[in-house]
């Protein structure tokens, strides 16, 4: 009987070690080697979907099969890059050992010289148009264009702008071609004004990478090239003459002239920022106004405000000219106060912040704690005693209010997040997550976010009266593809934090320039250097809150590619 159950567990034990190992099979059948070209005289980056499983092995061993690059030939991280100075057939292998386990992936790679191509020359094109590029006639050959879906046959269309070129047997050929596209243009510079004595009316006639030229009673202006005109006494009809690449030429003409009859002060006041969902009025105050004509189609004195944009007004004076102005209305984003109900240890204080700038700040604490803590006008709170806290934020025209419920316990909680993997030259900041008194870095500093410069573990020792802990975290560093990262807006306002609107984090990337553009169309900065970045300010002058407009190019020097983006940034103070 006793050798019968012994038998039975040795044929169970055998059945679960064939399932193991024919997992194990399975698994490692799955594994493979990846690389992001094939070209020769290129730096080749290499990586493996095992590291999708095994984020940090113990040990990684590559070899190249290229014992001509010598101590190049191997390498011991991840993501390792390698040059292959001929054509042919390479093996390739990789050993990650983790834990006692070894794992070992065989491949090969047939590196190839560049094709040399030429596209032709860039193209320019109006919205709403395609055209279709091709790749050198070579039969049976593999193709991969670098836009967003990785097209794989012998041509391309394309309908959006961008640097396009494209890969024959995985390297990239020697050239590519810039498409650039352009808005239909829709030019409108206004009715027909007679404006009074003194007021100054500029012209808009900005599209999209247009050249402009501006005509007054027939003549060309020839020092006004710039997408707007300021108009002057006597005035006349003016002509705007806007050549949009791939569109074509466009026109508008207007008929300002300006009265005897002095203008008198008008203004609409200074740019507004608004809190969410806040109803502004605006009202167009000018000594002998007869008549209004505002933007929105509005003809009374005043206009209600809902939403954020440019506003203007044409207000008639004694039924003989204009006077006008222009204010730019926008909201404060709907950021609001986010307390949740927590627990401390006791014997612990407990930091509440409620800052939104300069402003009062009203606590109410129930029970109420010591009488210098119910103040108002500071923005932090210190919390001793369990309750319920409660603060109002008057901060200008906006008003915030939340609260929430502490209670204390036995427990000591500390989180510094999880294991980390991140592009070369990206700055990182950990934060310490703690209801501790007190804590330390493994350098002894104690600010509550540490920045990460180079790969390792870093570790922080927490305490208070529940206790001591310790939280560790490991970081490492990858080569990763060189996209250009901006931000979506930015806040000079001289508090030392997102002064600069600039690239987040540096890739490898040469030829770099950027462009920023006003509402109007006009070029305010330029820089060949992404290190110096935009601080806000134009002609020494601090630029007015909105969204303007970037445009980049650079030249990713991993892929030799070109690479052209644009968007827009909000400039808030």
């Amino acid at each position: 009987m006793r050798n019968s159950r012994m038998l039975i567990l040795t044929r169970f034990f055998i059945t679960v070690m064939a399932i193991f190992f024919l997992n194990r099979f399975a698994l490692a059948q799955k594994d493979s080697i990846t690389y992001n070209s094939t070209c020769s005289n290129y730096k080749i980056t290499f990586s493996s979907n095992l590291f999708d499983s095994i984020g940090f092995p113990d040990k990684v061993k590559w070899n190249f099969g290229d014992p001509a690059s010598g101590f190049y030939n191997s390498a011991n991280i991840q993501s390792p890059t390698h040059l292959f100075a001929s054509p042919g057939i390479y093996p390739l292998t990789l050993i990650v050992i983790n834990g006692g386990d070894s794992i070992t992936i065989s491949d090969s790679i047939n590196i190839v010289s560049p094709i040399a191509y030429n596209f032709g020359p860039d193209m320019y094109l109006c919205s709403g148009a395609d055209t279709t590029i091709y790749a050198p006639s070579i039969p049976g050959a593999r193709f991969e264009w670098n836009d967003d879906s990785l097209t794989r046959t012998a041509f391309l269309k394309v309908a959006k702008t961008g640097i396009y070129t494209v890969k024959v047997n995985g390297c990239a050929v020697s050239d590519s071609i810039g498409i650039y596209y352009s808005d239909t243009p829709h030019i409108k510079l206004g009715n027909d004004h007679v404006m009074c004595a003194g007021e100054v009316l500029t012209l808009n006639a900005a599209s999209q990478n247009a050249v402009y030229t501006w005509k007054l009673n027939g003549a060309i202006l020839p020092n006004d090239t710039l997408a707007q005109l300021a108009t002057t006494a006597p005035g006349g009809q003016y002509i705007s003459i806007v050549n949009v690449p791939g569109c074509g030429i466009y026109s508008d003409t207007a008929n300002i002239t300006f009265s005897s009859l002095p203008a008198p002060p008008f203004s609409l006041g200074p740019d507004t920022l608004l809190c969410p969902k806040e109803i502004y009025t605006l009202t167009a105050n000018a000594a002998g106004a007869t008549a209004y004509n505002w933007s929105t189609g509005a003809t009374g004195s005043s206009i209600q405000i809902t939403e954020e944009g440019q506003y203007w007004a044409f207000v008639t004076i004694n039924n003989q000219c204009e006077v006008v102005d222009t204010v730019q209305v926008t909201y404060r984003g709907d950021k609001n106060l986010n307390f949740h109900d927590t627990a401390i240890c006791k014997g612990s204080t407990l930091v509440l912040n409620a800052d939104f700038g300069t402003g009062t700040y009203n606590w109410v604490s129930d029970p109420p704690q010591r009488n210098d803590q119910n103040q108002t006008g500071q923005s932090t709170y210190y919390v001793y005693e369990p309750g319920k806290y409660k603060v109002v934020a008057s901060v200008g025209r906006c008003s915030y209010t939340d609260s929430l419920r502490v209670s204390f316990n036995d427990s000591l909680y500390l989180n510094i997040g999880r294991d980390t993997s991140l592009c070369n030259g990206e700055q990182f900041l950990l934060h310490v997550s703690t209801n501790a008194n007190s804590f330390a870095w493994q350098d002894e500093s104690a600010l509550a976010d540490y920045p990460v410069k180079n790969a390792g573990t870093y570790s922080v020792i927490a305490q208070n009266g529940c206790g001591r802990d310790t939280a560790t975290v490991k970081i490492v560093f990858r080569a990763c593809e060189c996209e250009l990262t901006l931000p979506d807006a930015f806040t000079p306002n001289g508090d030392g934090v997102n002064e600069i609107f600039r690239p987040l984090h540096p890739c490898n990337m040469a030829d770099y320039r950027m462009q920023i553009f006003n509402r109007y169309g006009q070029l305010i900065f330029e820089s060949s250097d992404p290190s110096r970045g935009w601080n806000g300010t134009y002609g020494g002058l601090r630029a007015d809150n909105g969204t303007y407009i970037w445009m980049s190019s650079y030249t990713n020097t991993d892929t030799r590619q070109k690479k052209l983006r644009r968007g827009t940034v909000i400039l808030v103070r």
